[in-house]
């Protein structure tokens, strides 16, 4: 086994040192040279190669010429899908040169991974053969997020939505902000919890009922859960969202966008809602509900525990095996 130190001292120091733009540049250029490294040290008996995407051109290359199979296990949506919804932070050349990589690299893939249909969908929606791409869901550690099963309601304390992440607009906290204002001039009693970190400038100026919480360990995150009414997920496009299947591995509905990929886990009514991306009166009306049905959101409980059992991360890597399996036979 062989390590590459480079990489990751590179992106910390580029995070650190440079303003947001020039630090996107200076890690997809040092993801650039570790494909390079690892492609001139393949070794020559291997079957398969997987890839990241901005670290797999030379490699996929290299393994090509070894008649190794070449699979990109793609993190998020197709660039395509993400552009169409953020400007990139990098500069336009910069943007132009990443993106011709990572169509390079698709193309040199035999096969690729995507952590949700929602993200599978991506790809097919540009272009990709369906029979090239295949979903399989990203896991959790479900040994930290677990149950309280003696947890009772405690009526008098104020209905608490959880958001968990970073807080920005990407992630549609603007919208559950909107959504919570209105609530709140209806005289909807209720608060919002945000864990981990933030995009400051989303709360300088709010009238919603907030409690920022910080950034917050396992353990602490599964007690955030577990004492919360209903966790919030309304990101403009999030590939798949594991917070998703932690929130419910404690027994919490969960109430998340059309744009997140682990919507997949939701049973409408039955362990949470689906609502529409970026639509404020959707958001609103759900939370409402939430907020006159109090009781019947613990009932929830059993049901989004048990989905969420299948999501754990030894699933996860028991479908990976079998699908790179699959792949490589079927070359």
């Amino acid at each position: 086994m062989q390590h590459n130190y480079t990489v990751p001292l590179t992106w910390r120091l580029a995070g650190a040192l440079f303003c947001k733009s020039r630090a996107v540049e200076l890690r997809h250029r040092a993801d650039a040279r570790f494909d390079a490294w690892a492609a001139r040290r393949l070794p020559e008996d291997i079957q398969a190669v997987i890839c990241y995407e901005n670290a797999a051109l030379d490699t996929f290359r290299a393994a090509r010429e070894q008649g190794a199979t070449t699979i990109l296990d793609a993190a998020s949506f197709h660039h395509a899908w993400q552009d169409a919804f953020h400007d990139p932070f990098e500069s336009e050349t910069a943007h132009a040169a990443i993106t011709r990589r990572k169509d390079a690299e698709i193309e040199r893939a035999d096969h690729i991974l995507t952590v949700s249909d929602f993200a599978r969908e991506s790809y097919l929606d540009a272009g990709v053969s369906p029979d090239r791409v295949t979903s399989v869901p990203m896991g959790a550690d479900l040994s930290w997020f677990t149950p309280d099963d003696g947890l009772s309601i405690d009526v008098s304390e104020p209905f608490t939505f959880l958001f968990a992440g970073h807080a920005n607009r990407r992630k549609g906290v603007d919208v559950l902000l909107r959504a919570s204002e209105q609530l709140n001039r209806d005289g909807l009693s209720h608060q919002l919890q945000f864990a981990g970190g933030r995009e400051e400038t989303l709360f300088d100026t709010t009238e919603a009922p907030v409690e920022l919480l910080g950034y917050l360990d396992r353990s602490n995150l599964a007690d955030a859960f577990r004492q919360a009414d209903c966790l919030v997920l309304p990101s403009r496009h999030d590939s798949f969202g594991r917070v998703v299947v932690e929130a419910m591995a404690t027994g919490l509905p969960v109430l998340v966008s059309e744009h997140v990929g682990a919507k997949e886990l939701v049973r409408e009514g039955e362990t949470g809602w689906v609502v529409p991306a970026e639509d404020v009166p959707a958001l609103r009306k759900q939370m409402r509900w939430c907020l006159e049905h109090r009781d019947q959101l613990r009932q929830m409980s059993t049901v989004a525990v048990r989905t969420a059992r299948g999501y754990s991360w030894e699933s996860y890597r028991s479908s990976v095996v079998e699908t790179i399996y699959s792949v490589v036979e079927g070359k």
